[in-house]
């Protein structure tokens, strides 16, 4: 990357600060002359995210006169410097333009956070290391906006680094579960398939929460009824509740991409939750359970020898 940047950024340190004025000159830029004057040493993941955003730092400020992102770097070198490991830039607090290039950014940050959090700084630190310094140089580069060729660089470099991470890490599956991560019960009155306003509550808070949640490989509706009435009359009863708890979850704001199957049932009376003889009412019996079901993978990593 030759090209300067915006003209407000293309000028020497010195005269930066000078125009920032006397109550701030020689401070604002504080840590790129402070990561000047480091020189990291061994091979854990600390020192080197600080070679990593010292290399960015500096380049920013001498090569292409941006003593604000230059700044910005030597601010999380520092603090790698310090024992403080930042995180990779969240896209999402950066201004970016095009939504497909800020879903791009967020599913790659996502990625490198995943092998972070799998233990990456301890089997890779160095590779680890490069894989976060070029991703951020992606960010800033992306919210600039103006430089297609840098953007591409930067985006290239991250992209070779995740490669070489993942080469030096060996990830292994070491199982892969399908469990229940949620579940919630709405109750009925006698002989209706209406929803309750305290019912209309509980699925709502249930919507938020499974927006959260990733990812759902089944969504179980199940309707139930209590003894009351003819068996047949009940399976029909029953099929109704399930039917609308999935249209108030859809409602709510529920959509297919929230699940991969999504598997409705009529129990009809079979099935109670409390048990009692034939013919009885019982609130606890007239419900819909909702079930996720999710997979769930643990993951060891092996430094490759």
């Amino acid at each position: 990357m030759t090209v300067r940047k915006q003209l407000g950024y293309a000028m020497p340190f010195a005269l930066a600060t000078m125009l920032a004025g006397p109550a701030t000159a020689g401070i604002i830029f504080n840590d790129v002359a402070a990561i000047r004057d480091q020189n990291p040493t061994g091979t854990a993941f600390a020192p080197q995210l600080t070679a990593e955003y010292r290399k960015l730092a500096i380049f920013e400020a001498d090569e292409m006169y941006d003593w604000i992102d230059a700044e910005k770097h030597a601010n999380k070198g520092m603090m790698a410097a310090n024992g403080q490991i930042p995180m990779p830039s969240d896209p999402a607090d950066f201004n970016i333009k095009y939504a497909d290039k800020l879903a791009e950014l967020q599913a790659a940050r996502a990625d490198l956070v995943g092998l972070l959090n799998a233990g990456a700084p301890t089997a890779a630190p160095h590779e680890a290391a490069v894989a976060q310094a070029r991703y951020d140089c992606w960010v800033e580069q992306q919210e600039e906006g103006h430089q297609p060729d840098d953007i591409a660089a930067c985006r290239a470099d991250f992209l070779a680094a995740m490669a070489n991470l993942r080469n030096v890490m060996n990830t292994v599956p070491v199982t892969n579960t399908t469990e229940e991560i949620a579940r919630e019960t709405v109750y009925f009155e006698f002989d209706k398939s209406e929803i309750t306003a305290e019912a209309n509550s509980q699925l709502r808070a249930f919507v938020a929460e499974m927006k959260t949640i990733r990812p759902v490989v089944t969504l179980f509706i199940e309707g139930h009824t209590d003894t009351s009435g003819p068996s047949d009359y009940n399976a029909q009863l029953s099929q109704r509740r399930a039917l609308a708890v999935r249209e108030a979850l859809e409602a709510d704001g529920m959509t297919v991409r929230d699940y991969n199957e999504l598997d409705l049932e009529a129990e009809g009376e079979t099935r109670p939750a409390v048990q009692t003889g034939d013919g009885v009412r019982e609130r606890l019996n007239r419900r819909v359970e909702i079930i996720a079901r999710g997979v769930k993978t643990q993951t060891k990593v092996i430094p490759a020898s």
